[in-house]
């Protein structure tokens, strides 16, 4: 046990890293800005103390720094990227970048709080002249990363979810610490595929799997259907083809159809995900993992918790990209359906992307 008091400690990693942070380097960090014209913005805004957004790609594998925000001891970055939208009212900390647009990134937001240390990484590959808002909060226990566009619609700032994914660097793998080369997946056995469905069997909660009678049970009946119909209908003031109509409730079946496979598809992801690294491991690991545990207390295999604990966060991380993706499709529908149909030409508040 430490002889000092945890803050104490805290303080002393806090200051290690920023000391660490920002030797050689100024408060804006080392990431030079995309100078395309069409280049995309980003900001990233810390709810967060000692906050941080560093860039990889195939060129800089060790990466780049773009500051710190929320540091007791350093004023922020004052880094801009001449944003069209305002930051949130409640932004604690922020900062802006342009990346060049339509090339992978690799992006880690990371944080030396006194609620804990953590981070995350992602790809992005970001659309020419494209606003992205990054928003970073930690919380005792986890972290949250929500990544959003930012659009301006009718004078107004609309922010759209965008999935995170983590398909990794390619181009650095066994270049940087970051990317290490992972071993290839071992042939499949009957043994070892016995060994593995029970491993992921039992970490996985009865409330993961999917359940199609009840994941079925939340579809809009053809009185609902036909309620938001008429609602629309009110709401337009001009009238529209029966075809549009038509179109109008196929669209919304098919976001009931998509949302009835969002369990399925979440358990899917979470699945193949953990059989690939359970597929790493040697006979004698799975094995051990495998090994009947104690319910009631942690997992005596340490290795085996931590992975149960890492695909646990990739289960609700899955679940969330997939309700993302779930949405904008429909929005993408709607808004095809709109412009179709020259809704936008007479009301404002129509279907847009």
């Amino acid at each position: 046990m430490s002889m000092f008091p945890f803050n104490f400690t805290r303080a002393v990693a806090i200051v290690t890293f920023v000391s660490a942070l920002l030797s050689g380097c100024s408060v804006n960090g080392t990431y030079p800005d995309a100078t395309e014209p069409d280049a995309a913005k980003l900001r990233f805004v810390a709810n967060t103390e000692n906050a941080t957004l560093d860039y990889f790609d195939g060129a800089h594998c060790d990466g780049l720094t773009t500051g710190i925000l929320n540091n007791l001891f350093l004023g922020d970055t004052s880094r801009r990227a001449g944003m069209s939208s305002a930051p949130p009212a409640d932004a604690r900390g922020y900062l802006e970048i342009k990346l060049k647009p339509e090339q992978d990134a690799y992006l880690r937001v990371n944080t030396l709080s006194t609620f804990s240390v953590c981070g995350t990484t992602f790809n992005l590959t970001p659309e020419r002249n494209a606003e992205y808002e990054l928003t970073f909060d930690a919380r005792p226990g986890q972290c949250r990363t929500l990544l959003q566009r930012v659009t301006r619609v009718d004078g107004k700032d609309v922010r759209t979810p965008v999935p995170i994914e983590r398909k990794g660097l390619p181009a650095c793998i066994g270049r940087s610490p970051l990317f290490v080369k992972l071993p290839d997946p071992l042939p499949d056995t009957p043994h070892r595929v016995t060994l593995i469905n029970q491993i992921i069997d039992d970490s996985t909660n009865p409330a993961m799997k999917p359940d199609p009678a009840k994941d079925n049970s939340d579809r809009s009946t053809p009185e609902q259907l036909d309620k938001l119909l008429a609602e629309r209908q009110g709401k337009l003031g001009f009238t529209l083809p029966d075809d549009y109509w038509a179109l109008y409730r196929q669209n919304l079946i098919a976001f009931d159809d998509e949302a009835a496979q969002n369990k399925a598809q979440t358990f899917k992801r979470y699945t193949d995900e953990y059989r690939l690294r359970l597929q790493r491991l040697d006979d004698q690991q799975l094995e051990a993992w495998a090994k009947p545990e104690d319910k009631s207390a942690k997992p005596v295999n340490k290795a085996a918790f931590e992975q149960y604990k890492a695909m646990t966060l990739f289960y609700f991380e899955a679940q969330k990209n997939v309700l993302v993706e779930t949405i904008n499709h429909h929005l993408d529908r709607m808004a095809q359906m709109d412009r179709q149909y020259k809704v936008c030409e007479r009301y404002s508040e129509c279907w847009k992307r």
